[in-house]
């Protein structure tokens, strides 16, 4: 197709045609009538001619009868004339007239013209042939022929010059027709550029389409926006610019307004150069004298309006949705607006709200220096945030956290303030609550350690300043964990609320009861008035703890308590940290001295306490410091006497002190973890010799190792010994465990399964201590033990005491009638070995035959035994 070289914002010359079809219409019309005029005044001219020529003829021919025949002459004449020229006229009627507007009109074509002076000739020449058919009656006017002559050209003369008058005529006409059709071009093409530049100034895409969907007419926006020029565009359709889709969507909305009486808008979203943007377009139909050439179009880039209105949308979303509370007011502090939070916390609605003032929600709380000062804030900082406490509708008061916010317009000048406030009622709670669970002890609801401390620290200070006396128990629960080992925790949970009752209901409202933790509580007491007092609280409360405690299991609870006391203000000013350390020594004591009991604080207590906490230091790194060392107390067969084995005994060399009693160090070992790794050092050591001995070729006995309660508790005991076995390739038939009573009775099925991993390693298993605790003989059948040891205390008794002699004869019998091997520990005297002996005793140890002494030792004595028998 052809393209046009129109600039931007131009038509194509078929569309500009067709855009100004009106003015080709009427120019149309003006050649239409232009012919009739001309008709008109030929016939005029005609009748005019007829009515004075003839006149002009009586006088040249006065004879009647000449000019009767010449009249009829004339008459034929002008008919035929007449004839030819309503002929000419016809056909230059039905020319072909040009429908572009800017076309300028022409002069008849010469074709036409040189007919129109032909037919005119034939007029003449007939005029002149029927003056010649009329000679007879006009033979007396030939015979003088100057006269004839005369007539004819006169005759000639006459239809020559009106045919060029009405030639002159049709060209002047012709010429004013071109002259206003020029004027009407120009006033057109004038009204034109003015469209066309207030179509290239728009900022709208504007354009026009014919029916077939092709441009007949684009803007310079229009051609911005979609990257192209007018001549990639003009005869095009969409599909040439857009996307098949886009493309396809704006046919559909063409096809739409083509179908509308009333122009229709639409929304488009286009890829421009600008991205991806969105339109609204409004289309019409494009009709010239009720025939529909096409359509037209404008569209305007809406897409930051509508990115606005989403933002709206969604502002006005979160105000509404937003769980805090939020108020606009204007400048003046008149509400005019709230979302839908502020009424769930205050309980006002929107219509309530709104025309109200911020004194609507104000609370009596604050004073009025309170607000002046928050306002004070706000007006020259623009900003305010802090907690106020404000009323709902309900009239309940309650704290929330303020956030207000000026706004301004351009000139700085405050319109509008902006509140978001929180309620934090929950969280004053959740503090409170939190408070309250780090100053109180869950489970008896009691003040906890925390409290107690800050609690005795004031009491301290009251009692400084009043000059009076105080006191401070600990009371410790004796027993406690044997009950909640064997009914379970929920029991023991249960036991602890009970005991926190009594001892509650025995205090005065104004004495204090905390728990310290675990089985431990604190009582303070300040009116103290003198020890005495005290002592008899302390006994009261003894009693209380004592009596049976009903449990919900359906079983009751026996408990005792060891209470230890601390009076102050003492000398040296104690501290809440020193009286509370005190206390808890003249607890310790009171257990020590048998329990059930209340007990002082003296100044000795601390200094024995300070040297166990000094011991328990210097033992934590006995191990690293290698100071641990085993010794063997030999056992020996009843029968032959020979040594069968020994007992390895812990002993303590302390670096700078020497050795430490057993009795020391071991309880103290025992109540702390450090046993776990004494005891495991102490297996592996005992193999550890025993791999020595073996290489050394030196003769080898069965080493017995004592285990505690908590290392056997722990429940890895059998991988213990299995790798202290491994490590020193020591077979597991040189080694045997003692463990107690005790460590059997808190959870028997777990012991067993305990006994059973370690007797499945081949090593043996004594029973030591029997006959001290509180064994079942149910289940003592089935521990997979190989040996009873009988405890000293049994066998000191022989020869002293009559009994002494009857538990040692009930243990043997017991422990033969089950297959057990028996062992006597402390035999010290020969009076006992021999009794024993006589009762079938297999195995005896004790200072009689021989005290815990070094492996070396051990060494010297097998060796003897040895060569003994080799001699």
């Amino acid at each position: 197709m052809k393209q046009s070289n129109s600039a931007p914002g131009q038509a194509h010359p078929r569309g500009a045609a067709q855009a100004r079809g009106l003015i080709a219409s009427l120019r149309q019309q003006i050649q239409r009538r232009a012919p009739s005029a001309l008709a008109l005044g030929y016939g005029g001219f005609g009748l005019a001619w007829i009515v004075f020529s003839d006149q002009l003829l009586h006088r040249v021919a006065p004879d009647a009868s000449i000019l009767s025949a010449v009249g009829q002459g004339q008459g034929v004449a002008f008919v035929l004339a007449m004839s030819c020229l309503l002929y000419a006229v016809a056909t230059r009627r039905n020319a072909p007239v040009t429908d572009d507007a800017t076309a300028v009109p022409t002069s008849p074509e010469p074709s036409q013209s040189a007919l129109f002076w032909v037919f005119a000739l034939l007029s003449a020449a007939v005029v002149l042939v029927s003056l010649v058919g009329y000679a007879a009656p006009l033979a007396s006017l030939f015979e003088r022929p100057s006269l004839a002559g005369s007539l004819a050209l006169v005759d000639i003369l006459v239809l020559l010059c009106a045919a060029g008058a009405l030639h002159a005529s049709q060209q002047r006409r012709e010429l004013r027709e071109l002259s206003r059709a020029v004027t009407a071009r120009q006033e057109n093409e004038r009204a034109w550029k003015i469209t066309q530049a207030i179509a290239n100034c728009s900022t709208d895409a504007i354009f026009a389409k014919d029916r077939q969907g092709r441009f007949l007419f684009v803007n310079r926006e229009l051609c911005r926006m979609l990257g192209r020029s007018p001549e990639q565009l003009i005869g095009f359709d969409a599909a040439a610019a857009l996307k098949a889709g886009q493309a396809g969507r704006l046919d559909d909305d063409d096809a739409a307004a083509l179908r509308s009486d009333k122009p229709v808008t639409f929304e488009a979203r286009l890829n421009t150069t600008d991205g991806e943007r969105v339109y609204a377009c409004t289309k019409g139909r494009l009709d010239d004298d009720g025939q529909t050439l096409g359509i037209y179009g404008v569209c305007t880039d809406v897409t930051e309006r509508r990115d606005l209105q989403q933002r709206m949308r969604q502002w006005a979303t979160a105000f509404e949705d937003v769980r805090d509370g939020v108020i606009i007011t204007d400048a003046l502090g008149r509400i005019l607006s709230v979302n839908r939070s502020f009424t769930t916390i205050t309980g006002y609605e929107a219509s309530q709200a709104i025309g109200a003032t911020m004194r609507l929600l104000r609370s009596g709380v604050h004073d009025e220096a309170f607000y002046r000062q928050m306002w004070a804030a706000l007006n020259s900082s623009g900003h305010w945030q802090g907690e106020i406490w404000n009323r709902r509708k309900s009239g309940e008061t309650y704290p929330e956290w303020l956030t207000i916010s000026a706004v301004r317009d351009d000139d700085a000048a405050i319109t509008h303030y902006v509140g978001v406030f929180t309620d934090i009622s929950r969280i004053k709670h959740s503090e409170a609550q939190t408070d309250w669970l780090v100053h109180h002890d869950t489970l008896t609801r009691l003040p906890n350690r925390v409290h107690l401390q800050r609690r005795l620290q004031e009491a301290l200070d009251r009692s400084h300043r009043r000059e009076c006396r105080a006191a401070l128990l600990v009371i410790d629960l004796d027993g406690f964990k044997t009950v909640n080992d064997s009914l379970g925790h929920p029991a023991g949970d249960e036991l602890l609320v009970c005991v926190a009752r009594r001892l509650q209901a025995r205090l005065r409202q104004e004495d204090f009861l905390g728990r310290l933790g675990g089985d431990e509580f604190l009582v303070l007491v300040e009116t103290a008035n003198d020890s005495a007092s005290v002592a008899v609280l302390a006994r009261d409360l003894l009693a209380t703890v004592s009596s049976p405690i009903p449990l919900s299991c359906g079983q009751d609870a026996y408990l005792t308590a060891s209470i230890g006391i601390s009076m102050f203000p003492e000398e040296g000013d104690p501290s809440a940290v020193e009286l509370l350390r005190d206390a808890d020594a003249a607890m310790y004591r009171a257990k020590e001295q048998g329990r059930n009991r209340f007990c002082f604080y003296t100044g000795d207590m601390n200094a024995e306490a300070r040297t166990k906490l000094d011991l328990e230091t210097a033992l934590s790194r006995a191990i690293e410091r290698n100071e641990l060392q085993l010794h063997y107390q030999p056992k020996l067969d009843g029968r032959s006497g020979t040594i069968t084995g020994a007992e390895a005994l812990l002993r303590w060399q302390r670096s700078g002190i020497g050795l430490v009693s057993p009795g020391q160090f071991i309880p103290l070992a025992e109540r702390s973890s450090l046993i776990l790794d004494i005891g495991a050092w102490v297996i592996d050591e005992a193999c550890r010799q025993l791999r020595a001995w073996m290489d050394a070729g030196q003769p080898v006995v069965r080493v017995a190792v004592n285990v505690a309660a908590r290392q056997f508790a722990a429940g890895d005991l059998d991988q213990v010994v299995a790798q202290a076995l491994q490590r020193h390739r020591v077979d597991a038939q040189w080694l045997e465990i003692e463990i107690t009573e005790g460590m059997l009775i808190v959870e028997p099925g777990a012991a067993i399964d305990m006994l059973k991993r370690i007797k499945a390693l081949g090593v043996k298993l004594s029973l030591d201590d029997f006959g001290t605790g509180y064994s079942s003989l149910a289940y003592l059948q089935q521990f997979p033990i190989d040996s009873l040891k009988i405890d000293q205390s049994f066998t000191r008794r022989i020869g002293e005491q009559p009994d002494g002699a009857a538990l040692v004869d009930a243990v043997i019998a017991l422990a033969h009638r089950l297959n057990l091997r028996v062992v006597a520990e402390g035999v010290e005297t020969q009076r006992q070995s021999d009794y024993l002996l006589a009762r079938g005793c297999d195995e005896m140890q004790g200072y009689h035959f021989g005290r815990p002494a070094p492996a070396s030792s051990l060494q010297h004595r097998l060796a003897a035994e040895a060569a003994v028998e080799h001699a």
